[in-house]
């Protein structure tokens, strides 16, 4: 049963942006700041359950095909008609154990979304966050806590996401610079969140 009656139009925003850039940490800030207002859906919940054959023909974890987009367009699409919704609570589960309900504001992230174009049709705005490979490299690199990783990184996530970054920058209707500092990259989405809907 959803919470609101079909003559409120809900807000539904895309945020991309390649790993590392700022856009999940910024929509988790805006989620529990703006806690009655928005409801953030993460990409990464949709990841399939892991399957090395399949991994090995595509691209991995970097590739629109590691994603249930079915799953997450149905959910995304329940959402914006005011209607409840499960997800996964955890990726690559395809377990949709985890109820969300709509809110006025509808935040999906991750760094493969605007590649697909049936979700894109969902969105109402789309902001892409731009970072460098050299930014990648170090936070990616800082993360993980350790040196070891850095291999995948410059051999996997760095070419393979570049490879499809041309494609969702021109998906976008804003891009914004993730090189900035966590604090500044989160004020300029939220200033667009503000500037697209009052909250």
């Amino acid at each position: 049963m959803g919470l609101f009656s079909k003559k409120i139009k809900l807000f539904v925003m895309g945020i991309c942006g390649r790993s590392c850039s700022g856009k999940s940490e910024a929509t988790r800030y805006l989620e529990k700041k703006y806690k009655n207002y928005i409801v953030r859906i993460p990409s990464d919940r949709f990841f399939k359950i892991f399957n090395p054959k399949e991994l090995d023909e595509t691209d991995g974890w970097e590739s629109p095909s590691s994603i249930r987009w079915d799953r997450l367009v149905y959910s995304v699409k329940k959402l914006k008609d005011g209607k409840s919704t499960h997800i996964p609570s955890k990726g690559w589960t395809e377990v949709f154990d985890q109820l969300v309900e709509p809110k006025k504001i509808i935040l999906v992230e991750g760094y493969l979304i605007f590649t697909n174009k049936d979700l894109t049709r969902l969105f109402d705005k789309k902001i892409f966050v731009d970072v460098s490979d050299l930014n990648i490299l170090y936070r990616r690199t800082m993360r993980d806590g350790h040196i070891n990783t850095m291999r995948g990184i410059i051999k996997t996530v760095i070419p393979i996401s570049k490879r499809y970054e041309k494609q969702q920058k021109e998906e976008a209707d804003v891009i914004i610079d993730g090189n900035k500092t966590k604090e500044e990259v989160i004020q300029e989405i939220e200033g667009y969140v503000k500037k697209w809907h009052v909250i």
